[in-house]
């Protein structure tokens, strides 16, 4: 039971800061008014985010030892054990196993947008620096 309720507090945590991190973007993008440039950047890395997500969620398997595999990315959703010369597979709960799906896909979403963030940061400094020192003129 309290391995499910941390497990849990990590879903709702992780999809927490990426929904923030997605709102976050957007709402620079929003008030800075950014051009046609950065919405396209700002949704076409979305769209690629949610496919990679939908697939890293859905379908990447990977092998973490000899003897355990793990289904989903970045928080598994199954887990497979090696027993008696075949895999035996442990599914998380359901109340649990979709609300992990949603959220790999919106992490993989949110750190698809990231490069967007970083450089609208970028940029945004530098047009700061660059209207203090002529405003100090």
């Amino acid at each position: 039971m309290a391995s499910s309720i941390m497990g849990f507090l990590i879903v709702i945590t992780l999809l927490a800061l990426s929904s923030w991190m997605l709102f976050v973007t957007f709402r620079r993008l929003r008030r800075r008014h950014a051009s046609q440039v950065w919405w396209l950047a700002f949704w076409g890395l979305a769209m690629v985010g949610v496919a990679l997500g939908y697939w890293l969620a859905f379908h990447f398997e990977y092998q973490v030892s000899s003897r355990m595999r793990l289904l989903s990315f970045p928080i598994p959703v199954v887990f497979f054990h090696f027993e008696d010369g075949q895999w035996v597979d442990f599914p998380t709960e359901l109340a649990f196993g979709y609300p992990a799906l949603f959220t790999n896909i919106v992490t993989v979403t949110a750190f698809g947008v990231l490069p967007v963030q970083v450089e609208s940061l970028f940029c945004h400094r530098q047009e700061t620096t660059q209207y203090d020192s002529t405003r100090a003129t």
